[in-house]
């Protein structure tokens, strides 16, 4: 098995949004510096020799500045090479989209959710209380904030083969050492994880948003700014916590530059 991280570009943004609070205001410092900074924008291929292609998110539309909101360009843009959009990156592997069998959807937010349209032959999980909320909210013409409608309406018109998996369902393994982790809500209405039991490079978890980086909970909880259900948040992390213990695993955050820029990239070769 063969395990790909894709370096898709990076998006810059106010630390406050990673983690709240980041540079707070005192009576003494009523007007502090903001810490603009850098994230990682990612996502995971997997070659499994009986599963076929699997990928953990697709990241940012490549046509991003022409349909996204003009809000998400204001406070989070992203920035790219063309080599770094999922397309091209896959295809430096020589892997199309059509070969791609199961795609794991993290949630639906418009850094992760960007390129889904295009795996119109795979399997696509995505937790039913993500899929529920933001196609209804979508349809009844509700904000959805980052669940931007140019997404929506793309993967929506591509007919894709949804699996929706529901809070009963804890863990699915969608092929041998590849395992969907349910995180339930918390950064958004519904969370996955995924964890994968390479040979030689031991277990990883993939916890994408449900922890944006190490600062997030190390040396104590921080919330993040931008979260759903600040209660799930802090219940997911303590599964998490728990669950990396147990499974000695190593934990991949969502958006942390300093885990990123240490990882090998798919243009430097794969983790077995």
């Amino acid at each position: 098995m063969k395990f790909y991280v894709l370096d898709l570009g990076y998006q810059e943004e106010d630390k406050n949004f990673m983690v709240a609070g980041t540079n707070q205001a005192t009576i003494h410092n009523p007007n502090p510096d903001f810490e603009w900074i850098r994230i990682p924008m990612q996502a995971f291929l997997i070659d499994h020799p009986q599963g076929g292609y699997i990928l953990f998110d697709t990241g940012c539309a490549p046509d991003h500045k022409e349909v996204w909101p003009a809000f998400i360009e204001e406070q989070s843009p992203y920035i790219a090479t063309d080599e770094q959009h999922l397309m091209n990156r896959l295809a430096a592997i020589g892997v199309k989209p059509e070969d791609v069998r199961t795609v794991i959807m993290s949630h639906l937010h418009v850094d992760h959710a960007g390129c889904l349209s295009f795996f119109k032959n795979a399997e696509v999980y995505v937790h039913d209380d993500e899929f529920t909320n933001t196609i209804c909210n979508y349809i009844k013409g509700e904000d959805i904030n980052v669940h931007v409608p140019c997404d929506i309406e793309r993967f929506m018109n591509a007919h894709l083969h949804w699996r929706t998996v529901t809070n009963e369902e804890k863990e699915i393994e969608v092929a041998q050492g590849v395992t969907i982790v349910n995180f339930g809500s918390g950064h958004s209405w519904g969370m996955l994880g995924l964890r994968v039991d390479l040979e030689n490079t031991g277990s990883l978890l993939l916890a994408a948003d449900a922890i944006y980086m190490e600062e997030n909970i190390y040396p104590e909880l921080h919330l993040p700014g931008i979260i759903f259900d600040p209660q799930g948040y802090r219940r997911t992390v303590k599964f998490i916590l728990d669950y990396v213990k147990k499974h000695n695993c190593k934990l991949i955050y969502g958006h942390d530059m300093k885990q990123f820029s240490s990882m090998k990239h798919s243009e430097e070769g794969y983790y077995d």
